[in-house]
């Protein structure tokens, strides 16, 4: 079967599990969203529903059959591109989401299944709701309560309260001793000694690594990797919440404490995993592949 990836080129990700699909074997069909975002496009549907055609300037149509496999690494560039070309984006995302949603073949992963993970607030109760140690956080613009949880818990994890990859910050009270609430809201997390986990889900099988860092974003540092096994408690509360979010493959981060807790961080639903794939010899990838194959 042929493997549809939709995606944008130069994406390390996306080139990674391409490569990897190729090499053993498998047929891809790649439908890059900078092309086509470029010229006039268009989506048509069959009557008969089983499948849709993807119109381009290049005039050489794509048929995307409901029963095809998909492995979707979308991203909204609207905000960073000129309104013409922003609004194209928009149009362009939600009209192959919304097929891409409805299809009969696997999909990794399907759009409908990870909304709240765009909102960091609703994620991390969502977590907690179902299981995980979740680290204590507030997302607010009062000045007064941010200074106050400061005081309380001591230096923060800052993050993005949308869905957007930003990078962790450390804070303390007095990096908000001048705040606004017009700068406002932000949201912060409790800091939890220890060290971290990732660990990519895909299906049931799971794929761990500890990873050993003074930083406080592990990403670009010096840090230490080595393969790491998930306590069978979590790994159940983990392929059970994937199942709930109807996500074939999630990104799983933690922090385990110096007494041996597991604090779930963020289930990220479309994950960067290419840097650890080449770790573990691409078996993320085939685990991927398998799902959309079989």
């Amino acid at each position: 079967m042929t493997i549809h990836v939709v995606g944008v080129q130069g994406d390390n990700t996306v080139c990674r599990f391409v490569e990897q699909a190729v090499a053993a074997g498998t047929p891809v069909a790649f439908v890059d969203l900078h092309a086509v975002v470029r010229h006039p496009w268009r989506i048509t549907l069959h009557p008969d529903g089983d499948h849709a055609v993807l119109h381009t300037a290049a005039d050489r149509p794509l048929v995307l059959p409901a029963d095809g496999a998909y492995y979707l690494r979308t991203v909204d560039l609207s905000p960073v591109l000129p309104p013409d070309r922003g609004r194209a984006w928009r149009h362009l995302i939600g009209a192959l989401m919304a097929y891409l949603d409805a299809v009969t073949g696997p999909v990794v992963n399907r759009p409908g299944g990870h909304s709240h993970n765009g909102a960091k607030p609703l994620h991390e109760w969502w977590l907690s709701q179902h299981g995980f140690a979740v680290p204590p956080a507030l997302t607010s613009s009062d000045p007064d309560r941010i200074r106050a949880f400061l005081d309380e818990r001591g230096a923060a994890i800052v993050k993005a309260v949308c869905g957007s990859r930003g990078t962790a910050q450390l804070v303390s009270t007095a990096d908000f001793a001048d705040f606004q609430p017009a700068a406002g809201p932000v949201h912060l997390q409790q800091r939890v000694d220890g060290f971290d986990v990732r660990v990519h889900l895909v299906g049931d099988e799971a794929f761990a690594e500890r990873i050993d860092s003074d930083a406080v974003d592990y990403r670009g540092s010096d840090a230490v990797y080595r393969p790491f096994e998930v306590p069978s408690d979590v790994l159940a509360l983990m392929r059970d919440a994937a199942r709930e979010m109807d996500l074939v493959f999630t990104g799983w981060d933690f922090r385990v404490s110096p007494d041996g807790r597991w604090w779930c961080l963020e289930a990220n639903p479309m994950p960067g995993y290419d840097f650890y794939d080449r770790r573990c010899d691409g078996a993320i990838s085939a685990a991927v592949r398998r799902v959309l194959v079989r």
